[in-house]
């Protein structure tokens, strides 16, 4: 029997054989582990706090594995844009997307009010429900033509 040092030294000494056993046997283990959907998140986003790398991370994860999982791109959408508003500490996040009725380019809301405590349903704007804006007005004109992000601390103002 092998004891752990008498391992590890044999590991120190030898990295190639450390890293094509790793490859082999752990690699492949590991990054199931991490893309495991049934998994339950470690981070708990419902209160603000300052993250750490680790942190940001585990939210990456989370999002990559219900990517994978869910074939509804707005669900996903939604929870990408319920954890960046946590991370950036937005209050709230809005998807507008852009199309042209009548040869008139328009942005229809898509997702609205989405924040870090926000359901899917309620934030799913229905077509006969959606706010439209002309591509030429406002702060969501201004940012979808100029593609560069506006933070606006007070929107009421």
């Amino acid at each position: 029997m092998v004891d752990a040092a008498a391992a590890e030294q044999f590991l120190d000494a030898n990295p190639a054989f450390a890293k094509q056993y790793y490859d082999t046997f752990l690699k492949p283990k590991i990054i199931s582990d991490l893309l495991d959907s049934n998994r339950e998140p470690v981070l708990d986003i419902r209160t603000f706090h300052d993250l750490t790398m680790v942190d940001e991370s585990e939210i990456l994860f989370d999002l990559v594995r219900d990517i994978q999982d869910n074939l509804q791109t707005e669900r996903s959408v939604f929870k990408l844009m319920k954890h960046l508003s946590f991370m950036m500490r937005a209050d709230r996040m809005s998807l507008f997307m852009y199309r042209q009725r009548n040869g008139v380019a328009e942005l229809a809301t898509r997702l609205f009010n989405v924040h870090k405590d926000a359901v899917y349903d309620e934030c799913l704007v229905q077509p006969e429900s959606e706010i439209v804006y002309p591509l030429d007005m406002g702060i969501v004109g201004h940012v979808a033509t100029s593609k560069k992000m506006v933070n606006i601390p007070d929107v009421s103002q």
